[in-house]
């Protein structure tokens, strides 16, 4: 009686070793893929934290700060939608818009991951403010302003931009001190 081989065959061990490398392979692309998109969903949300931030800041600064961008008189023409709050995306362009679309203000740069000694320079975030009036149509009295904060980063070779929006009240509009808790 002839007794059959145990084991495998070459055949069937390089046959199991190919699907293996296959899919070995996949899964390797794919984990490159995440961590990529991981890097640039976090450099969104940290845009995204910055430009609130400065929203907020500015929503309950002094009234009229030409300091803060609060001032409505540096660049009337991007008050139309579509250059107010940035819909075009031209602020993810390679430079910063000029003219018509020039923002009312630039803050300082903001830089995440920078040591105390700035050797290590960290990432850059770049912060514009537009800003235009609200008024009442039946009497013209400005009732507040609203306050587009575009923040502007770079990854890789490609610029990126976050834009969170806010409102600041004209508290003489309203009839109430510059101080008053929201």
């Amino acid at each position: 009686m002839a007794r059959k081989a145990h084991g495998f065959t070459l055949l069937e061990t390089v046959i199991a070793l190919s699907l293996v490398s296959v899919s070995m392979t996949g899964l390797v692309v794919a984990m490159g893929s995440s961590s990529k998109y991981g890097a640039l969903a976090r450099r969104q949300a940290t845009a995204m934290t910055v430009a609130r931030s400065q929203v907020e800041a500015l929503a309950h600064a002094t009234y009229n700060p030409p300091a803060l961008g609060l001032d409505t008189t540096s660049n009337t023409l991007n008050d139309t939608d579509v250059l107010f709050a940035d819909p075009a995306g031209a602020f993810a362009g390679a430079t910063i818009p000029t003219g018509n679309g020039a923002p009312d203000a630039t803050l300082p740069s903001v830089f995440v991951g920078q040591d105390l000694s700035r050797s290590i320079r960290g990432e850059q975030y770049d912060v514009y403010v537009n800003v235009r009036p609200t008024n009442d149509p039946s009497t013209g009295t400005e009732m507040g302003k609203q306050i587009a904060v575009i923040v502007r980063y770079k990854i890789g070779a490609q610029w990126m931009r976050a834009v969170a929006l806010g409102y600041r009240y004209n508290p003489a509009a309203m009839g109430v001190a510059d101080g008053l808790p929201l």
